[in-house]
């Protein structure tokens, strides 16, 4: 057997065994979890500045408690964790169609604080925003009016 018909055998079989891990990743995960298409980049204000963009491909996102799993490595086959929460003061904020791409044509975001340290902006979808808020469902209650304070005894 020559040397180039081994090279391609061994090239295929990796990329059959790359390929057979790919799915059964995704359809286990499917399975179990929830996920929604969101795109993850810096909060908005820095963006602006243009110092920093969205990340360059879509991903998977699902909420495990009040930790939101993100699908990341180059054939999105791991799940990286990332601890957040919401500041009482943001909401939800419509994104113009073309400041982030792959989301359609409504696509929403929400900032998030993380554990350690630092913020984190989603972009999703109009139609996951309900997935996107998760345990924050008041973030997605922009403009409620406050609650009357009642005095006395």
């Amino acid at each position: 057997m020559s040397v180039v018909a081994v090279l391609v055998a061994s090239g295929l079989s990796v990329l059959a065994t790359v390929a057979v891990l790919s799915t059964w990743v995704r359809v286990r995960y499917a399975r179990r979890l929830s996920f929604f298409r969101c795109r993850v980049g810096p909060p908005s204000r820095r963006r602006r500045r243009g110092d920093a963009r969205w990340c360059r491909r879509r991903t998977w996102g699902t909420w495990v408690g009040d930790v939101l799993m993100v699908r990341s490595g180059p054939l999105r086959l791991w799940l990286t964790p990332l601890p957040v929460g919401v500041l009482r003061e943001v909401t939800v904020e419509a994104l113009d169609h073309g400041e982030v791409r792959g989301l359609g044509r409504r696509p929403a975001a929400l900032r998030f604080t993380l554990r350690g340290g630092g913020e984190v902006e989603v972009a999703v979808a109009a139609e996951d925003v309900d997935s996107l808020v998760g345990p924050f469902l008041t973030a997605a209650l922009a403009g409620l009016p406050e609650a009357r304070r009642e005095h006395g005894g």
